[in-house]
């Protein structure tokens, strides 16, 4: 029998969404084929260029996973996208900002930009998640995006911030000011 890997134990038992209420972690990481740490921080200028790409990417994904609902087993052809809606089906992806700021009012602001999970503020510092993360994961600049197998906790890649791309379908703008078909 496998087991699933508890992701409690890495980001801790309560997340936030970006409106702030709060979440189990355990219910919202559960059924997701990847969970992408996002380490970044308000007074980064690097992070604060590339997290609305990073949004964009989920966002598209996202809606893809939308249309695949709705459609159900009928996506075929749905707005021409049945390749990225079935393969949107296959990866549902859940980020989770592990933020490196040091004042709360700067971590809600920023994380208030993002449409993803966050690890609570008073978690980074009382659990100290943020360092142990940082360390677990040899994050040494932000920002970085580690992706971890849902199912396993394996690392995937330490490039998720090069290679998100790759799991993010749907159409969307990177940093290149190419568009993602």
């Amino acid at each position: 029998m496998i087991t699933k890997f508890n992701f409690e134990d890495l980001v801790g038992p309560v997340l936030l969404k970006s409106n702030g209420e709060s979440l189990s972690s355990k219910e919202a990481l559960k059924g997701k084929k990847y969970i992408m740490l996002y380490f970044s921080a308000h007074w980064c200028p690097p992070c604060r260029g590339y997290t609305p790409y990073l949004a964009a990417a989920y966002n598209a994904h996202n809606e893809l996973l939308e249309l695949a609902k709705k459609a159900g087993d009928e996506s075929n052809g749905i707005l021409g996208q049945e390749d990225d809606v079935n393969a949107a089906k296959a990866e549902q992806i859940e980020v989770v900002f592990v933020s490196l700021d040091s004042v709360q009012k700067e971590y809600d602001n920023y994380r208030s930009s993002m449409p993803w999970l966050s690890i609570p503020f008073s978690n980074l510092w009382k659990m100290d998640l943020k360092d142990k993360l940082s360390k677990q994961f040899g994050v040494v600049s932000i920002p970085t995006l580690i992706v971890l197998d849902g199912n396993s906790g394996e690392v995937v890649t330490r490039n998720g911030k090069g290679q998100y791309t790759n799991y993010f379908k749907g159409e969307y703008e990177v940093q290149s000011s190419c568009v993602v078909l």
